[in-house]
């Protein structure tokens, strides 16, 4: 799930990977992997490490804890929503 969410950003920045790499500092090759979340060969489920997923998003501009929320590794706070 986390990929997807990185590819939105990405896409709702309207960049090209080689632009989100430049912007965030990872190579379009590796960004291309973690929105897929495979390896290369695409036979190995990709781990990528928290502290990368949160750099990407710190450099994008995006909201860490959205993020998580978002790629379901936490779950939303509905007091923060507005919730009761």
């Amino acid at each position: 799930m986390y990929g997807q969410i990185v590819k939105k950003i990405r896409e709702e920045k309207g960049m090209s990977l080689r632009e989100f790499g430049k912007l965030t500092g990872f190579d379009h090759s590796n960004l291309s992997k973690i929105e897929r979340e495979y390896s290369t060969k695409g036979k190995e489920k990709l781990k990528v490490p928290i502290d990368t997923l949160k750099q990407i998003c710190d450099r994008a501009g995006y909201p860490f804890k959205q993020f998580l929320e978002e790629a379901g590794y936490i779950e939303p706070c509905p007091i923060c929503r507005g919730g009761h």
